[in-house]
C-alpha cells in the first residue's frame, strides 16, 4: 500500500445519544486532518449524523441492522435515549449481537483501524481477527476511568458492609471517599468489569475526551496503570474548525439578553435523566424559593406534566422553563449565565469547563457520583445540591428537597469567598481547554501523535495492494 494514501479509520459509537456526540465530534476532527473516515451506526441512528455529513461530506456512513424483532424490543428502539427501562436487558443484548454485521462490514470495507465505544469490548477481539488495531473511546473523563480501574484493581469496598459506609482508594492521588451506593453499577455485575479491563488492556490506545491541565494527575495516573497509550483530545466540541451554527432567533437567548452577566442559572439534566414527580416538584419549589434567575430545561413526556401548577407564572419573568429540545451550548456560553445545575455527565461537565461556568452537582447515575466527588474535591469548581445520602439506585434514591436545592442556588449564585475563588479556577480552565486545542497545544498534539500512529501502524502491519 502506497504510504501516501490516507489511512481509512473506522468509527462505531454507542447507540446513546451522549456517547454519539463526542466521537462524531472524534471523526470530524480526523476528517479535518486527512483521514478517511467512515462511520458506522443502525438505520434508526442516521438522523443523528445526518447534520455531520452535510457539513462534512467526505465522511462516510454504512448502517448495520439492528435486531429489534430478536430481542423483543419496538421498532425503531435503537437508541438507549428512546428506551424504557424495563427493556434495558434486550436492548444491550442486541448491541452484543452487532458482532456479527460489523464482521461483514470490516470485510467489505478494509479499514485500516477501528474506534469504537468502551463498551463495545468484542471489537477488540473482532479487530485482531481482521489484523488491525482498535482504539477505545472512552466517553468520560481521566478521574471516574482512574476510579474504576483501581476500585476493580484494590477492591476496598468489599470489607464494607454498610453501602453508605466511607472507604478510599489506597495510592490515588487524592484522597477521596466514597460509599457502595454510590459506585456505578457496571459494579454490581462483575464480569462486565473484566470484559472492560482485558479489552482496554489488549487494545492499540485509548482516546479520552480530557485534557492534560484539566486532570494532570491522572493523565499520570491513568497511563500508569497498565501498559497502553492515552491520547487526550478533548475538549472535541471546541477543537480543529466545529460546525458554525447558523444563529437563530432562540426565544430562550433573547430572554437571556434582558439579563445582567452572570445572574442566571441554567438548570438541566442530559439525555437520559428521569426524575419522579416528587423531586421535579422539589426542584421546582427549590428554584422557586431561591429567588434567583433561572433557565429549567425539563425535557419532555410526563416530566413536563409535574411542574407544579402554577409555577410558571409565580416565576414569569425570573425563571424560564423550557420543554423539549434546548440549545444548551449556546445558553451556558450566554454572558448572563452565571451557573449550572448538572447530573454530572461527564459531556455537561465538559461544556461547563469551556463555557467557564461553575455547577450544582445532581448525579442521578453511571459513574456521575464519582464525577462529582471531582468537580467538588478535586478541581473545586462546584458545590452539591445536596449533602446526605445518595444512591445509584432508583429504588435508593433520595428526593432532594426544595430547602436544599435553593440553599445551593443562592450560594452558587452569591458572593462568597468560595465561589469568588470556584469562578477564578473555572475561568482558568475554559482558558487551558482553548489552548489545548489550538495548533500545538497538548490536545493538538495528541491528535496528531494516534494519527501519525495509525499511519505507521498501518505501513508496517499491512500487506501491500
Amino acid at each position: 500500500m502506497d504510504s501516501g494514501e490516507p489511512v481509512h479509520v473506522l468509527f462505531f459509537p454507542f447507540l446513546a445519544r451522549s456517547h454519539m456526540i463526542p466521537m462524531l465530534e472524534t471523526a470530524r476532527l480526523f476528517s479535518e486532518n486527512g483521514v478517511k473516515t467512515s462511520i458506522v451506526t443502525t438505520p434508526a441512528n442516521a438522523n443523528l449524523i445526518n447534520p455531520l455529513l452535510h457539513h462534512h461530506p467526505s465522511i462516510s456512513l454504512h448502517l448495520i441492522p439492528f435486531p429489534s424483532t430478536t430481542f423483543n424490543l419496538p421498532s425503531g428502539c435503537e437508541n438507549l435515549t428512546v428506551l424504557p427501562l424495563h427493556l434495558a436487558n434486550n436492548f444491550f443484548s442486541a448491541v452484543f449481537s452487532l458482532r456479527d454485521p460489523l464482521s461483514h462490514l470490516l470485510s467489505s470495507l478494509h479499514p485500516d483501524a477501528i474506534i469504537s465505544d468502551a463498551l463495545y469490548t468484542w471489537t477488540t477481539e473482532l479487530a485482531g481477527e481482521f489484523h488491525i488495531p482498535r482504539v477505545i473511546f472512552q466517553v468520560t473523563g481521566l478521574f471516574p476511568l482512574s476510579v474504576a480501574n483501581d476500585l476493580d484493581l484494590h477492591r476496598p469496598y468489599n470489607s464494607i458492609s454498610d453501602d453508605s459506609e466511607l472507604f478510599s482508594i489506597p495510592g490515588f492521588p487524592h484522597t477521596v471517599h466514597l460509599t457502595r451506593s454510590q459506585l456505578p453499577e457496571v459494579f454490581s455485575f462483575p464480569p462486565m468489569l473484566g470484559w472492560l479491563r482485558e479489552a482496554e488492556l489488549s487494545s492499540h490506545a485509548v482516546i479520552v475526551n480530557s485534557f492534560s491541565a484539566l486532570e494532570p494527575d491522572y493523565a499520570v495516573h491513568y497511563s500508569n496503570v497498565a501498559p497502553r497509550e492515552v491520547f487526550l483530545l478533548g475538549p472535541v466540541a471546541i477543537a480543529g474548525q466545529p460546525e458554525k451554527k447558523e444563529k437563530k432567533a432562540e426565544p430562550c437567548l433573547e430572554w437571556l439578553d434582558e439579563k445582567d452577566d452572570g445572574s442566571v442559572v441554567y438548570v438541566g439534566f442530559g439525555t437520559l435523566s428521569r426524575f419522579t414527580a416528587e423531586q421535579m416538584k422539589e426542584l421546582a419549589f427549590g428554584l422557586e424559593n431561591s429567588g434567583e434567575g433561572f433557565v429549567w430545561a425539563v425535557g419532555s413526556g410526563e416530566a413536563v406534566e409535574w411542574i407544579p401548577d402554577g409555577f410558571e407564572k409565580r416565576v414569569q419573568g425570573r425563571g424560564l422553563v423550557l420543554k423539549g429540545w434546548v440549545p444548551q451550548t449556546e445558553i451556558l456560553n450566554h454572558r448572563a449565565v452565571g451557573g449550572f445545575v448538572c447530573h454530572c455527565g461527564w459531556n455537561s461537565v465538559m461544556e461547563a469547563v469551556v463555557a467557564g461556568v461553575p455547577v450544582i452537582t445532581w448525579p442521578l447515575h453511571s459513574e456521575q457520583f464519582v464525577i462529582e466527588k471531582w468537580i467538588c474535591e478535586v478541581v473545586k469548581m462546584g458545590i452539591p445540591a445536596w449533602e446526605g445520602f445518595k444512591s445509584v439506585k432508583d429504588e435508593e434514591k433520595v428526593v432532594f428537597p426544595a430547602t436544599a436545592v435553593a440553599a445551593a442556588v443562592k450560594k452558587l449564585m452569591g458572593s462568597g469567598e468560595e465561589v469568588v475563588e470556584m469562578r477564578k479556577r473555572v475561568a482558568e480552565l475554559a482558558k487551558l481547554a482553548r489552548m489545548a486545542v489550538a495548533e500545538g497545544g497538548t490536545s493538538n498534539q495528541d491528535l496528531s501523535r494516534l494519527i501519525d500512529g495509525l499511519v505507521a501502524w498501518r505501513d508496517n502491519h499491512r500487506p501491500i495492494k
